[in-house]
């Protein structure tokens, strides 16, 4: 099944990626049960975790997990990464050597309780040798925001401001500039897609899902593994 989004990050080739488009309709609360789809782009069977916007990460070993969490990771080879989102960033994680994959779901809650610290002190890797590569997710000029927001990232990284937006009483948040921030801030810097090397709006590109548009029950999958 083909996307109109390509993972363009520079791993090896064993390391494999997929992002789903509108094309691919996997349901908000999909765990168990997978859509024929996805068996036909991994080849394997898998379930996801149930995500919470919280900062946990595990480590997994199988692709039976059931977990509930906002981050997973594996060294395993055949073993899926994925997280759901329909505005929040997906971040996918491995490395030069692909000697691991990592999926991140980021919202606003994950990014500020440290879903991004927690993964990469998980993973104890060398940050330097961390490739990243940006899903697609709500656009700044389309994630309204009150105060406590703003209040809450100010608090904890206070050089994050530069993501917010004020206008007529709202803070308009850049969750992608956050999230890149973040990761250099830890010492990722070999960093793709979204606002670096492609562009992508949950809200304004009709061939992608977005909750604060309509609602959808729809979720976009990004995913991720080491093929052997």
């Amino acid at each position: 099944m083909k996307s109109k989004i390509e993972v363009d990050w520079k791993v090896p080739d064993f390391v494999r990626a997929f992002q789903s488009d509108a094309n691919l309709k996997i349901l908000n609360n999909f765990v168990d049960e997978q859509p024929k789809d996805l068996f036909s782009i991994t080849h394997r069977k898998f379930s996801l975790v149930n995500q919470i916007h919280s900062n946990k990460v595990i480590q997994i070993y199988k692709n039976d997990h059931h977990f509930t969490c906002d981050s997973i990771f594996t060294y395993e080879p055949n073993v899926i990464v994925a997280v759901r989102t329909a505005d929040c960033i997906p971040v996918l994680l491995s490395d030069d050597k692909g000697s691991f994959v990592a999926a991140v779901h980021c919202g606003w809650r994950g990014l500020s309780a440290g879903i991004i610290y927690e993964t990469l002190k998980k993973i104890k890797t060398n940050c330097e040798d961390v490739v990243a590569w940006i899903g697609p997710g709500i656009s700044q000029k389309h994630f309204e925001t009150d105060r406590d927001v703003y209040d809450l990232f100010n608090k904890k990284y206070n050089f994050l401001a530069k993501h917010f937006m004020y206008k007529k009483n709202k803070f308009y948040v850049d969750l992608v500039g956050i999230a890149v921030s973040l990761l250099k801030y830890y010492g990722v810097q070999k960093i793709y897609g979204n606002s670096i090397s492609q562009s992508y709006c949950t809200f304004s590109d009709d061939f992608l899902f977005s909750h604060r548009q309509n609602k959808t029950p729809y979720r976009l999958i990004s995913m991720a593994w080491i093929n052997a």
